[in-house]
């Protein structure tokens, strides 16, 4: 047990920053069933005028202020839509993992975890694994890496005004998808044998990435992306109630929800809206990010399994059988396809650090 002043020490965590939320590990399994507990909070990252900062403290908002650009302040947490208003909405970018907004997100988790910790003297991690879509890994990883790894300054969770020291020995940026593919394995509901192919495909909110790979091994070629994610299908539903309302971030997540719950109605203006009448609207939208992926892995016979996962997977599941009802049978929505890539980081950072 830590000392009163002295830092607490983890020995690993996972951390994704996604479009519509980031998740982050708490470095603790639950000992009865092996289960990585995680936690999330939206991904919106407001900048705060020096004159809100004060009503932020004042209203009890539930998160922190982020500083990542000197005198440029980030509110980041639970109730980080309460102030959307103090900055413009959110883009699907190549270059998102470099931004401020991204970067502010990712160290409003070191937060939430150092909170959660109760690390109040310091916190230090011995190795974080994170993620980034198929589409940036491989030109983007080494950049975020270099972010990650060292030192980090977020706000004390004692409330003071403080700042907390957060130290990171070791980071590893893999592809998301590669995450629920390690998770899936840890579950011992996929066979990782050399010869068992997965198809993974994972629907988050800003892209559509598919992930083939031989045992845990990726075949590069056969691996994309597209900027076709949940994120899409909302802005479509939203542009079908009324022009323009897609550049509403609260109203996106409400529609979002919707879709990927399976509500029946969303409520906009005080309007209640069915969702049954946008399912060909959503329908289309899918189709055309599944047509770009039969496109890049092309055959699907030498495919043992489909795995599918992320916030859209029960969105997408059916797009897919309709659109491949010869492959149905290897069809698996992952039980947890929401948090499977970063307990699939988490695992790999556990893996690391013990061999280290």
């Amino acid at each position: 047990m830590s000392s009163p002043t002295s830092t607490v020490n983890l020995s690993a965590i996972g951390v994704d920053v996604g479009f519509f939320s980031t998740k982050y590990t708490l470095g603790t399994r639950d000992k009865r069933n092996g289960s990585i507990e995680v936690r999330q909070f939206p991904s919106v990252a407001p900048r705060v005028s020096n004159a809100l900062k004060g009503l932020t403290a004042k209203d009890s908002l539930d998160g922190a202020m982020i500083e990542v650009d000197s005198g440029v302040r980030h509110f980041v947490g639970q109730d980080a839509y309460q102030l959307m208003g103090t900055s413009g909405s959110r883009a699907v970018t190549s270059d998102y993992c470099t931004t401020s907004d991204y970067k502010a997100l990712f160290r409003g988790a070191l937060f939430h975890i150092a909170r959660a910790q109760k690390a109040t003297h310091g916190l230090t991690i011995d190795t974080l694994v994170a993620g980034l879509p198929l589409s940036t890994v491989y030109t983007h990883s080494k950049e975020l890496e270099r972010f990650i790894a060292g030192e980090h300054l977020v706000p004390s969770p004692d409330g003071t005004d403080k700042a907390l020291r957060v130290v990171i020995r070791n980071a590893l940026v893999i592809a998301q998808p590669q995450g629920a593919l390690i998770a899936h394995g840890v579950d011992g509901t996929n066979s990782m044998g050399g010869d068992f192919n997965t198809l993974v495909l994972d629907m988050g909110g800003g892209t559509f990435d598919w992930f083939v790979a031989r045992g845990v091994k990726p075949n590069r070629a056969l691996c994309g992306a597209v900027s076709i994610g949940a994120l899409a299908c909302s802005a479509a539903v939203c542009d079908e109630i009324k022009p323009g309302l897609k550049e509403n971030p609260e109203i996106m997540a409400r529609v979002d929800k919707a879709l990927r719950d399976g509500s029946p109605t969303v409520l906009i203006s005080g309007v209640s809206h069915q969702m049954s009448s946008f399912s060909a609207i959503v329908q289309r939208v899918l189709a055309d990010a599944i047509e770009q992926m039969r496109k890049s892995v092309g055959s699907l016979d030498s495919i043992d399994k489909i795995l599918v996962t992320g916030g859209g997977a029960h969105l997408l599941q059916k797009a897919l059988t309709d659109a491949i009802p010869e492959y149905a049978n290897l069809i698996e929505v992952d039980k947890e396809p929401v948090a499977s890539n970063v307990r699939g980081f988490h695992a790999l950072a556990e893996y690391q650090a013990s061999a280290r």
